[in-house]
């Protein structure tokens, strides 16, 4: 994971992009050759290049100098993205996986949080607070959520198993009936 990078940060740099197909929605699933970039969800099952520019988390990387090339099959998908469009699939399909290698871009606190995103188990949950508490900022619940919110790889950074301290479900930027749907295939009951 990276911290944030200035303009032309990205001069070189290729993003592929694909659709993944999931009982949960249709993603676009972006990744360099590093890793996963941003998962998001798509209407239909095509993307364009001017519907992925528009996303605000590849737009940081377009304008940063990164070209974005989108596959519109799987022959053509280079290895990283081959990997991150299995990851999801493993995800979806309910198999385990060692998750994948990403790129991303945040603040130090927002890459610290990710990290302990990708430690809480499959079919558990934490709330904000634990969440800070973990990260050993006690009293930064409010801006644990924010960098939860600002996770650009939902699900496989899983992003959902964050509840309130109350153990409701709440917040989350794919929706809350997403984030249900992705409790329950996790195993959790009372969502």
């Amino acid at each position: 994971m990276n911290r944030k990078r200035s303009r032309g940060a990205h001069e070189g740099v290729r993003i592929d992009v694909t659709t993944v197909r999931t009982q949960f929605a249709n993603f676009a699933v972006a990744a360099t050759s590093k890793g996963i970039a941003a998962i998001y969800p798509i209407r239909g099952t095509k993307i364009t290049a001017a519907g992925v520019t528009r996303h605000p988390y590849l737009t940081r990387w377009t304008r940063a100098g990164a070209e974005m090339v989108v596959h519109a099959t799987p022959r053509s998908h280079p290895a990283s993205l081959q990997r991150a469009t299995a990851a999801l699939q493993a995800y979806a399909s309910g198999r385990t996986r060692r998750l994948p290698a990403f790129d991303l871009e945040g603040t130090p606190f927002q890459v610290k949080v990710w990290k302990k995103l990708c430690a809480i188990p499959s079919g558990t949950t934490v709330s904000y607070r634990d969440l800070a508490v973990s990260i050993g900022k006690p009293k930064a619940a409010r801006a644990v959520g924010g960098a939860v919110g600002a996770n650009p790889v939902p699900i496989l950074i899983p992003c959902h198993r964050v509840i309130g301290e109350d153990g409701s479900i709440t917040g989350f930027g794919l929706g809350l009936p997403m984030k249900r749907a992705l409790l329950h295939h996790e195993g959790l009951k009372k969502t």
